[in-house]
């Protein structure tokens, strides 16, 4: 896809309306797409897929004011609902009205009947504009562009936390952009010709795959090399952009929590939300294989359920692993899951050589279960996690003196539960290291 979805959005019923305002936008030069709204047509999800502020008519309806606003006030909780995307990220709701008051009850009528289970569809501010100032409602024609271009910069900067993130992602465009610029910069300049251009482009991005990744595993994914080779240079450009103090101020006024002795140490809930979104890579929103480095994948029911093959893979029938090496009681087994967790060599996983692929065994606890004993030394342990909001947080605890090893065609079927980002399956590794390496030293006892 190498189209982006636009970031300003107008949803009118009225041509020389929806014309008007789009070109008022274009002046500014601000891409800005018009959806004519047509009750007898469905709208198309994949325009507000990246939508971050959102302009609608508030009376799409009719196109005039009436008694019954709740009318109005459900078709566009409808619209919200049928076509904003569950990835898309926040988006703002600008309304086009002159009244407040009407904006103030949209909003509360958007909190409270908005489907629970489409949380992504409620807007995370409701505003107000009243269009008679912009554009003339009769004929169409623009007004002053800048004054509906500081309308809304006023509008959104009024909440400094919505007015911080939308300029950050701001950033990592430009970002984005500069990375591309100094990736293009490595072509000679004898090269940068139609002819020639592909071919040489084609050589840097090989190279940085290969080199990013190794050799064997370009193949696997080529997007994935070279963003591997690509992301440490667009995060150091996010974090070390020039900004101006108007923006410097904006964050101050965005963050100011953070050093209050007040705010309450987090739940498990709230941090295992935050770590999963940290740490934790999940099927749908990334491609994850069964073999990938630090997949947490199923143990089979075959294996966990039989205990002659329990021994044969791990020495230890369920009662011994669960009771004996996980510490759990024989009423909490049942609330606890057995998962496998891929591991290795970083250099083995790159270069993709041959051999069995090896994989920990882990167990997913509930963060508020309380164990019959203290963990062994073989035992680590995640952050809790929640993988979505419905469930209950849990940690991986992984010992790892229980291993399998597999070759990889064997486990190319096996289901993903999700991956570990390499910060966290870097402290696993850690933790395996120092435990298998760990030195017997005999000591006297003191005197």
């Amino acid at each position: 896809m190498i189209f982006s979805a636009p970031r300003f959005v107008v949803v009118d019923d009225r041509d020389h309306h929806l014309l008007a305002i789009t070109r008022t936008f274009q002046l500014l030069g601000t891409p800005c797409m018009g959806i004519r709204y047509d009750p007898a047509e469905e709208l198309k999800q994949d325009h507000f897929k990246g939508v971050r502020c959102l302009f609608m008519d508030l009376h799409l309806v009719d196109g005039q004011a009436s008694t019954d606003q709740r009318r109005h006030y459900g078709l566009i909780a409808s619209i919200l609902e049928d076509n904003i995307s569950r990835n898309g990220g926040p988006f703002i709701l600008v309304v086009w009205t002159e009244h407040e008051h009407l904006s103030a009850e949209l909003r509360d009528y958007l909190d409270q009947n908005i489907d629970a289970e489409k949380p992504h569809a409620r807007p995370l501010a409701v505003l107000s504009l009243a269009k008679e100032k912009f554009i003339n409602v009769g004929d169409g024609s623009i007004a002053d562009p800048e004054e509906l271009k500081q309308a809304v910069h006023d509008a959104v900067v009024a909440n400094p936390q919505i007015a911080a993130l939308l300029g950050w992602e701001a950033d990592v465009l430009l970002a984005a952009g500069d990375t591309l610029a100094e990736l293009l910069k490595l072509v000679p300049a004898a090269e940068r010709v139609s002819a020639s251009f592909p071919g040489a482009l084609d050589t840097i991005l090989s190279r940085l795959a290969r080199e990013a990744v190794g050799r064997p595993n370009v193949e696997v994914n080529h997007r994935t090399a070279i963003t591997t080779a690509l992301a440490p240079i667009l995060a150091d450009r996010v974090l070390n952009q020039e900004v101006s103090a108007e923006t410097a101020e904006l964050w101050k006024k965005a963050v100011t929590r953070h050093n209050d002795d007040s705010l309450k140490d987090a739940s498990n809930q709230e941090a295992g939300c935050v770590n999963r979104m940290l740490h934790v890579a999940v099927p749908g929103s990334e491609t994850i294989l069964a073999t990938d480095w630090g997949a947490v994948v199923e143990l089979s029911e075959d294996i966990w359920n039989s205990d002659d093959q329990l021994r044969q893979v791990f020495d230890g029938t369920r009662l011994e692993l669960l009771e004996e090496e996980f510490k759990i009681k024989a009423a909490d087994h049942e609330r606890c899951r057995p998962y496998l967790v891929r591991v290795g060599a970083a250099c083995d996983y790159a270069q993709k050589r041959r051999g069995p692929l090896t994989y920990l065994l882990g167990l997913e606890i509930p963060a508020d279960l309380k164990r019959s004993a203290s963990a062994p030394a073989a035992e680590w342990k995640s952050p809790a996690l929640v993988l979505d909001g419905t469930q209950s947080p849990f940690r991986l605890h992984v010992n790892v003196r229980f291993s399998l090893s597999r070759p990889a065609g064997a486990c190319e079927a096996w289901k993903i539960r999700y991956r570990l980002r390499e910060q966290l399956l870097m402290l696993l590794l850690s933790h395996s290291n120092g435990y298998t390496s760990r030195p017997g030293i005999v000591q006297l006892p003191s005197k």
